[in-house]
């Protein structure tokens, strides 16, 4: 079987070219050891530094287990439970469209993803993935968050929720979750390369720096990375690791699991219990399943737990939060021929980076594969863990998971030409643009402390050419959420980039689906515009959501009056 994993470095080194992917870190527990490793590329490229399991990425929405898994050792020793509603610990979460969210939701629904609310992501992050508000903000974001589904009928992928979970931890421990966990996790598992804030590490030369994928041209550094302890949507993601840290994880989780089931060590182990402690409690209760990801005829299970998906393979649901769900709408399949086995996983996505961790509780076994590439050409962490998995338990038929990285390369490429035809086949020819300075002032939505500032070009400054950009907007006067806009028809504009490559130099890619590359402006009975919509649920969603995009209407921002708005300037520039 090593033999096996050891010729998995050529396919390795295939998917990652193919993705453009700059370094991939990976690593194999089985029977609670660890079996294999391999790094390769480069983790900065800037300074040429070369990965190994030691190397240190953000792992993004693999932090959720770890944000379950805080919370369990909280209720077991009783300062949190299970079942509260989460008003208990923070009142001022009231959910403003259903309100009984507010009431009746507990820590197993948000960390379960079983509210009904709308994700709404882009009013977290903006251009660049750079957070748009503080991070005390998050649970007044959640609470006005639009209803898509009834509360707890349908699983809806949401990391506001894990936010939120964040905030509880805070206000009972009074000290930030990511202290907590330090504290409660790294420190007692002796997961030492393991942070929560960027801070941590800086003067580490071994961590990966985080990169954007771009057409016939180098990747593009990641500036910063803002999903960090104590900021917006942190305990959703902020977690930096390495292989052998997760590895370490892997293992005490699985123990855990064990240990709570009264079975020890599997009879495959060979390890004897004594040589591991764990300080994980309540492990079955969030490994278990809470909620089916989608409904169908598929007998087999695919499901949620708390931070955790569920797969009984073969399933065409893995990594269904990552971007190869969008990539890739016919996925490879494995295991197909041979017996049905379960899989506890997670992926992540943030910044630059991705990451796939898979844990088989039956053998004691995991998959950690890390990344520093934005997905923009396909997830290669994905595929190289399937590729492992296939190996690892010899599954049938064989699949060449090399020729999907290819496939997920080729439809990135398609999908931006697609949006061109898309942003062409929906204008409305011929309409004329309305004088400028009635759109030129200031925006506002209260409900999630943005602010939009519409500006004009300067003469100067405008191109000479068919349908210029006339306009600017800025959102929360922040200097990297700048976008130039030009007429799409009557009194909407359009901010789409020139390419792909454009997109991403100017922080866009999460913003690539038409409705989210539109600003339309409405008029009251005088014919005044007096607000401004914007659709922040388009593209993509991570995980399957029937009518999602249908269900969430466009955001809303009114005009404000010129004196609200200098007043607004004044209090941010005091604020900064």
């Amino acid at each position: 079987m090593k033999r096996h994993l050891e010729a998995l470095r050529t396919t390795i080194r295939q998917i990652r070219q193919t993705t453009g992917a700059p370094s991939v870190s990976c690593g194999v527990l089985h029977h609670g050891k660890v079996f294999f490793t391999h790094a390769e590329g480069l983790a900065n490229i800037e300074k040429g530094i070369v990965p190994n399991d030691e190397t240190i990425y953000p792992i993004a929405s693999n932090t959720k287990a770890f944000t379950a898994a805080l919370c369990g050792i909280l209720v077991d020793e009783g300062t949190l439970s299970w079942t509260d509603p989460i008003s208990k610990y923070l009142p001022e979460f009231q959910t403003v469209h259903d309100p009984e969210v507010g009431k009746r939701a507990t820590l197993l629904d948000l960390c379960s993803h079983g509210t009904g609310l709308a994700p709404l992501d882009n009013t977290a992050t903006g251009f660049f993935d750079e957070f748009l508000s503080p991070g005390w903000t998050g649970v007044k974001k959640a609470s006005n968050l639009p209803c898509v589904y009834d509360f707890r009928s349908q699983w809806l992928y949401n990391s506001f929720l894990l936010d939120v979970v964040g905030s509880v931890i805070s206000s009972k421990c009074r000290k930030r979750s990511g202290l907590m966990m330090h504290e409660r996790i790294f420190g007692p598992l002796c997961m030492t390369r393991t942070f929560t804030r960027s801070d941590e590490y800086k003067d580490d030369l071994n961590s990966a720096r985080g990169y954007c994928i771009l057409d016939k041209e180098p990747p593009l550094l990641v500036e910063s990375l803002g999903l960090q302890d104590g900021e917006l949507q942190g305990a959703s993601g902020y977690i930096r690791s390495t292989v052998r840290d997760m590895l370490t994880w892997a293992n005490a989780v699985m123990e855990a699991e064990e240990k709570e089931a009264g079975e020890g060590f599997s009879s495959t182990s060979t390890l004897g219990l004594e040589t591991l402690s764990t300080p994980l409690r309540q492990m079955r209760m969030i490994r278990c399943a809470h909620r089916p990801i989608a409904i169908g005829k598929d007998v087999r299970e695919n499901s949620y737990g708390l931070g955790w998906f569920r797969h009984t393979l073969p399933s065409k649901y893995l990594s269904s939060i990552g971007p190869n769900f969008s990539l890739l709408p016919d996925p490879p399949v494995m295991n197909q021929s041979g017996p049905e086995k379960l899989t506890i996983a997670h992926w992540g996505n943030f910044g630059g980076c991705l990451s796939a961790f898979y844990t088989f509780p039956a053998t004691r076994s995991a998959i950690i594969v890390m990344s520093n590439c934005d997905g923009s050409k396909g997830d290669p962490t994905d595929l190289i863990a399937q590729a492992i998995c296939q190996e690892l338990f010899a599954m049938h038929p064989r699949i060449k998971f090399e020729e999907y990285a290819l496939q997920a390369a080729t439809n990135a490429t398609l999908s931006w030409e697609s949006l061109v035809e898309d942003w062409v086949r929906n204008r409305v020819q011929n309409t004329r643009c309305s004088p400028l300075h009635q759109y030129i002032g200031t925006y506002m939505n209260d409900a999630f402390d943005i602010t939009i500032d519409i500006t004009r070009i300067p003469e100067k400054d405008i191109k000479f050419e068919p349908n210029p950009e006339l306009l600017t907007f800025n959102i929360n006067s922040l200097p990297r959420q700048t976008a130039k806009l030009r007429h799409y028809h009557y009194d909407t504009w359009t901010f789409i980039p020139n390419s792909k490559n454009d997109a991403i130099k100017k922080g866009m890619a999460a913003f690539l689906d038409l409705p989210c590359l539109l600003l339309a402006f409405a008029r009251n009975d005088a014919g005044a515009v007096s607000e401004l919509e914007w659709n922040l649920q388009g593209g993509a969603c991570e995980g399957p959501a029937p009518n999602l995009e249908s269900s969430v209407h466009p955001m809303k921002f009114k005009r404000i009056a010129k004196e609200k708005s200098e007043e607004l300037f004044h209090s941010s520039c005091t604020t900064i």
